[in-house]
């Protein structure tokens, strides 16, 4: 796991993960938004409360389209689609692209509440499984930067036995916390094997040969 000298260095890690999977959340927010949504909501789409949260959650778009920074503001619409409509679709989603701003911005404990908020919004049967997942991945990301590694392995509990190299990856960086070197080991090499791309394996490489 990469060693931060200072407060500034570890909060900066958590800006830069965060902008470095940049691409990788607007893809999975892509997905989301043309198959996650209507899966999740489409015995009801043509109920009231669905119509409600799509005008509400298109109205919140239209105001933080224009300027990224926006989506760190408190908007009228966010709130009330996130207070009244919390179990659909497009408040998770909604609540994801604000908790994940939240962390390229560094205001961590906000993005915490949110990241746990909608952890319990999207578990249980009619959850959403993949915003469920992003959330973990980010909370856990933030904590482990925070060497609150007890929580980040707890965050990533439910996800360890998928084959996600990021999820291992990050188990193994909260494990080498924890100085549980062996099964951090272990972690890592899943996480070579799972990624196709060469920058992360070099990447788990230079965290095996610093154990």
């Amino acid at each position: 796991m990469a060693e931060y000298s200072n407060d500034d260095e570890r909060l900066l890690a958590i800006a830069d993960f965060f902008k470095h999977y940049k691409s990788l959340i607007l893809t999975i927010l892509i997905s989301i938004s043309v198959i996650g949504i209507s899966s999740y909501s489409i015995k009801s789409f043509n109920d009231s409360k669905a119509e409600s949260a799509s005008i509400l959650y298109s109205e919140w778009m239209n105001e933080v389209s224009s300027e990224d920074s926006k989506i760190l503001n408190d908007i009228p619409a966010f709130d009330e689609l996130t207070e009244n409509f919390s179990s659909t679709g497009f408040a998770q989603l909604a609540i994801l692209k604000k908790a994940s701003a939240l962390a390229g911005d560094m205001q961590l404990e906000k993005s915490k509440n949110y990241f746990n908020q909608l952890q319990e919004l999207s578990s249980g049967f009619f959850g959403n499984n993949l915003i469920n997942k992003m959330s973990r991945v980010s909370l856990a990301r933030i904590l482990i930067a925070e060497a609150d590694y007890i929580e980040a392995l707890n965050s990533l509990e439910t996800l360890i036995d998928e084959s996600d190299p990021l999820v291992h990856e990050l188990a193994g960086d909260a494990l080498v916390g924890q100085e549980k070197n062996e099964l951090a080991i272990e972690q890592y090499n899943l996480a070579k094997e799972l990624y196709d791309d060469q920058a992360s394996i070099n990447i788990i490489m230079m965290k095996l040969n610093n154990i």
